[in-house]
């Protein structure tokens, strides 16, 4: 029963997923394959597999989505359906605040034991977001 429920769960979260227009997020800019890859991933996540979630958030964030890399370096910072692996993370989150990703500035500046590092991590994190905040203006 709670198998069931669980795979309906993300059958319907992928269905409305596929179905969500792209228009106005971030999203839109990685391509189709991107896309659909970062969909899946959450699809799969919502379900419960993390495994298969960790597979399709590393191909969209092959693909240069931020949001992507971002979740990914939580799950291998976790373990969660892959290997635990801080240095892997970090790769990702650097990545992804390359693309000025706040969220990702904002983990880099937690992980940091340097405080003087982690307060420029912060204030890029805070920057970044008024630049996100602006846009939605």
């Amino acid at each position: 029963m709670k198998r069931r429920l669980g795979a309906a769960l993300a059958a319907l979260v992928m269905a409305t997923l596929l179905q969500a227009p792209l228009a106005g997020t971030a999203w839109a800019q990685h391509g189709d394959e991107g896309d659909l890859a970062f969909r899946r991933a959450l699809a799969y996540r919502a379900g419960g597999d993390a495994a298969l979630a960790a597979h399709w958030l590393q191909v969209a964030a092959g693909r240069g989505m931020p949001e992507a890399m971002f979740l990914l370096a939580g799950m291998l910072l976790e373990g969660a359906g892959v290997a635990r692996d801080e240095a892997a993370a970090r790769r990702w989150l650097q990545a992804a605040a390359e693309l000025d990703y706040p969220e990702a500035w904002q983990q880099l500046g937690m992980l940091e034991p340097d405080p003087e590092k982690a307060n420029q991590y912060m204030r890029r994190a805070a920057h970044a977001l008024s630049h996100r905040a602006g846009m939605r203006r």
